[in-house]
């Protein structure tokens, strides 16, 4: 008898989003899927594990079809709890369809989409991510399920390959990023990490009483770096980015001695 892989899918955009949703239902028909996300949106939360409350799980029945659970924590929180209480012997880890890029180190280093598959990595278990380019009104809005078809078909089709096979060492998951227009003729291509894709800023504003308070929000960098994930985006490609799990500064010649300089004058 043939195995049946078993899938954990998450999403930080919640057990309704209809990324995941549309994903699910793709991903059915190739093996075991198991949902567990944050009860309510977690964007932009990182890799933050809760330390300082407690944790409730919810079973919840989802479209009257079939159930998840809910977690009232973060994207790493969820799989965590999936990886240890659900199930032992996840073959990999999903997560998205996040509704939003998730492109560049910065924003992969703040994306709770990227931060499900980064802690999958820690314990063991292959993972990958996967985000789309939606109008930023459905930034923190589902779009349709019918925006994420084609999306969610193709990212089946990667699970698919990735599916009982062993992940090089270092290698913490891979990030994947749709443009919002794409069919089964898109190109794909094996990108880095831009360093950054948006620039934060601070907005001022004012509420109805006249007081101010502050809003963040990012506009896009200028640059493409060649062979970034920024440039396929602009290409309309659909990016496939390795992301390691060892942060470790380089230990060439010039990195080392920058260091051994410090340690000298630390000890002058």
């Amino acid at each position: 008898m043939l195995k049946k892989y078993q899938i954990l899918l998450t999403c930080d955009d919640g057990i309704h989003s209809n990324g995941l949703l549309q994903l699910y239902y793709e991903l059915c028909k190739i093996a075991d899927v198991t949902i567990i996300t944050p009860h309510i949106q977690r964007s932009a939360e990182g890799k933050a594990i809760t330390i300082n409350q407690i944790l409730r799980i919810e079973k919840i029945i989802i479209n009257g079809d079939f159930e998840g659970y809910s977690i009232n924590g973060t994207s790493a929180d969820a799989v965590i709890f999936g990886l240890h209480e659900l199930q032992s012997n996840f073959d990999l880890v999903v997560s998205g369809i996040n509704q939003g890029l998730n492109i560049s180190s910065h924003i992969v280093l703040t994306s709770g989409t990227c931060a499900a598959a980064f802690e999958a990595s820690f314990y063991g278990v292959p993972a990958i991510a996967f985000s789309m380019d939606v109008s930023p009104k459905n930034y923190f809005i589902t779009p349709s399920r019918e925006t994420f078809e084609q999306t969610a078909k193709i990212s089946a089709k990667i699970v698919s390959i990735l599916l009982g096979k062993k992940y090089p060492a270092n290698l913490a998951f891979i990030n994947v990023n749709y443009p919002f227009s794409i069919t089964d003729k898109t190109p794909i291509k094996i990108t880095n990490l831009a360093k950054r894709f948006l620039i934060f800023k601070p907005e001022l504003r004012k509420d109805p009483r006249n007081n101010d308070y502050y809003f963040l929000w990012g506009e896009p960098v200028k640059e493409a770096p060649s062979g970034s994930d920024i440039e396929a985006f602009i290409h309309g490609a659909i990016s496939l980015s390795p992301v390691i799990n060892d942060l470790s500064y380089s230990t060439d010649k010039d990195s080392l001695k920058f260091l051994d300089d410090l340690l000298l004058n630390l000890k002058e």
